[in-house]
């Protein structure tokens, strides 16, 4: 990524974290106030996981200012790796948060309240629900074209967000017209906590792979080595090793040319096979061939 192709990422990630920041700060307050005052457990505990948001943004508009820097002495291979971190963070995060909703939930369920949650937790919960669905497809758009794993974590939370307004609405409305279902107000806490829950080990995952040198796919090893052999000259491709670094590839090889060329022609051929790899590589970032007459 060239330095003005960095500035525009950390613009594009912050202008869009910074939008999510106050969205949220609003729906958690409105939700939190909603929750309070309708006495509404699923939507309290819907308001905690949209303060959550709030949380992993900052974390992101401070993560952003680093993962875009420019490779340097000390990170030679650039700083994505902060980004894969962030994403862990993020992903840690909302694991934690399932755990606190479930046991105010599972208190709700022991303790229900003496009267339905009122009808301004309904209103709030599709509210909700639409302004962080719009978000949440706003931030995966924009995460797929800088290929942000960070902002894909992020709109994961925010769709989740989304989502668990769903059943607070069904709970609210189900109490309304039957009192006697108002213990469903807990069970609906519980429900939101397990679908944040399993949403957090799904982020958790991809950045624990990245982080522990994973290999890409083979599908994607194939693709590279059917780049290598394309160039002329090459007659065989061996020891391609790849790993992640954030949600780039690094690639290395072995590339086998005829042990009379001149050396001034084998690495014209080297040059040749990583620029293309570079410019065809599905993700590469990073390349290193080394040459091996045959």
């Amino acid at each position: 990524m060239t330095g003005s192709g960095e500035k525009e990422a950390l613009r594009r990630t912050t202008r869009i974290t910074l939008a999510g920041f106050i969205l949220n700060i609003l729906l958690s307050s409105f939700k939190l106030a909603g929750g309070i005052l309708s006495n509404s457990n699923a939507l309290v505990a819907d308001g905690v996981h949209s303060l959550s948001d709030c949380v992993t943004d900052v974390a992101i508009l401070i993560g952003a200012k680093f993962w875009t820097k420019p490779s340097d002495v000390n990170h030679p291979h650039g700083h994505s790796r902060i980004e894969t971190l962030i994403s862990g963070f993020i992903g840690i995060f909302v694991v934690i948060t399932s755990i606190y909703i479930a046991w105010k939930s599972f208190g709700a369920i022991m303790n229900p309240a003496e009267t339905p949650p009122g009808w301004p937790a309904f209103a709030v919960a599709v509210i909700a629900l639409l302004a962080k669905g719009i978000l949440s497809r706003w931030t995966l758009r924009i995460s797929r074209e800088l290929n942000s794993a960070a902002l894909a974590a992020n709109a994961m939370h925010q769709r989740s967000d989304a989502l668990s307004s769903i059943p607070v609405a069904v709970v609210v409305l189900a109490a309304r017209i039957e009192p006697s279902l108002i213990v469903m107000d807990g069970i609906g806490g519980v429900i939101v906590s397990l679908f944040i829950f399993k949403l957090g080990i799904d982020i958790i995952k991809p950045a624990l792979w990245q982080l522990s040198d994973t290999a890409a796919p083979p599908e994607i090893i194939e693709e590279l080595r059917r780049i290598a052999l394309s160039v002329e000259g090459v007659k065989n491709v061996h020891d391609l090793r790849t790993r992640y670094q954030g949600d780039g590839i690094q690639a290395d090889m072995h590339i086998v040319v005829d042990g009379s060329m001149p050396l001034e022609e084998a690495f014209i051929i080297l040059k040749k096979v990583e620029q293309d790899l570079y410019l065809m590589g599905p993700g590469v970032v990073d390349v290193m061939v080394r040459l091996e007459p045959e």
